[in-house]
């Protein structure tokens, strides 16, 4: 909010704020207007014209008075609020006029100015795919402020999940679109669809593999397509790699977790030593590591499952905020590893530790189901059973994958 503030500051002085001249402009303006002492000295290392020291509180508030607000807080609380108000009218009004060019031009201007950009492009590319405006989305995606390198990757989370669940109401989408390299990182790779692998997403992985527009992208859609196999009870094929190119920590995970689907439980050991090998930096483990939680409750891999307890130390205080999610399908592994092994006491601690909250969108069906079976399981009474049947049921018949059978939950724990 500091940024918004001296820009606010220099649009209330109507000048750029870059020189000493400058600064004793808005030192004496704040004294006439609020009789209050601001040194301008002050004002040049805030604007970098001096060695950059943090503004103390006093200096904040004064500023915020100088441009209209009652202090610092009140000046971050309303200005953010009315931004976000500003900004959807703007984009409601530029894509209702169908201006193409404005719209890239608020873009640039956006991504340079609002802290609440990420809202803004959200709500930008949600309407435009809504009016199918395929020309402009494949432009906005080559542009330097929407690449994916400018972005943290809770950023790219938020992002991408936002614009993915559209697609599931209206899964149409522009060929160029499925050859932007930057639109399918951003996109694509981001809302994992594990719900719609008999569908649309589905259906993209295809075309993206078919175009191979980008080796990483192609390895993605080739991994995916193999495990939809594998939920349809279809064989399943190991994918080669290029070992001489570093991949993303969760396209490794889910690529080895493909490499134990096709081979028997008895190459686990070795194949897992050889992959943990190579992990470097102890806080990706949890990343190295997502995809296999998941196909190890899937495939009823006992020696998977505990390998990754006994032998992978994974630290339970996430580093970034995305990771939560991982663990919390380490937990629901842990669950089912300690069950299966009649022990009840690590089972309801991992059980407490679990949260079906803590759920990325594009998995929570997948994660929802696998619940129901533990919780099935686990069910004392004959109507909690078939409550928990009719729930598995449901979402078994929404996903449409063969491999969710009656059998599947009934005789998981047996």
């Amino acid at each position: 909010m500091i940024e918004i503030l001296k820009k606010e500051i220099e649009d209330k002085i109507k000048r750029p704020v870059r020189t000493r001249g400058d600064c004793e402009l808005i030192s004496n303006a704040i004294l006439e207007t609020l009789n209050l002492d601001i040194s301008y000295n002050t004002l040049r290392r805030l604007y970098g014209l001096a060695p950059y020291t943090k503004p103390n509180n006093k200096t904040l508030n004064t500023l915020a008075k100088f441009i209209g607000y009652k202090n610092y807080i009140h000046f971050s609380q309303t200005f953010q609020f009315k931004d976000k108000i500003d900004l959807s009218q703007i984009t409601y009004k530029a894509v209702s006029d169908g201006n193409d060019d404005f719209i890239i031009d608020l873009v640039i201007k956006t991504r340079h100015s609002s802290e609440n950009f990420i809202s803004f492009i959200t709500l930008l590319i949600r309407e435009l795919l809504h009016i199918k405006n395929y020309t402009l989305l494949d432009s906005l995606f080559k542009i330097e402020e929407l690449k994916y390198e400018n972005y943290t990757y809770s950023e790219i989370l938020d992002f991408g999940n936002s614009i993915g669940l559209l697609f599931r109401k209206k899964p149409e989408i522009d060929s160029a679109l499925l050859k932007n390299k930057n639109f399918l990182r951003c996109i694509f790779l981001t809302f994992v669809d594990y719900s719609s692998l008999n569908g649309y997403y589905g259906d993209f992985a295809e075309k993206i593999k078919e175009n191979d527009i980008d080796y990483e992208i192609s390895l993605f859609s080739s991994a995916l397509l193999e495990f939809k196999n594998f939920v349809n009870l279809n064989p399943v094929k190991d994918i080669k790699l290029n070992n001489q190119i570093k991949l993303n920590p969760i396209l490794n995970s889910r690529l080895v977790a493909l490499k134990l689907m096709s081979k028997s439980q008895s190459d686990v050991e070795r194949i897992l030593d050889k992959y943990y090998a190579k992990i470097k930096r102890k806080t990706t483990l949890i990343d190295y590591s997502y995809e296999l939680f998941i196909s190890a409750i899937l495939t009823k891999n006992v020696i998977l499952m505990e390998y990754l307890i006994e032998k992978i130390n994974f630290n339970y205080e996430t580093e970034y905020y995305y990771q939560k999610h991982h663990l919390n399908c380490y937990y629901l592994m842990c669950i089912f590893y300690y069950r299966i092994n009649g022990l009840s006491n690590l089972e309801r601690n991992f059980f407490n530790l679990f949260d079906e909250n803590i759920v990325r969108y594009s998995y929570q069906d997948f994660i929802s189901i696998l619940y129901q079976v533990y919780l099935f399981d686990k069910s004392k009474t004959k109507k909690q059973k078939v409550m928990l049947k009719e729930k598995y049921s449901l979402i078994s018949e929404k996903l449409g994958y063969p491999i969710f059978s009656d059998s599947f939950i009934e005789s998981y724990f047996i």
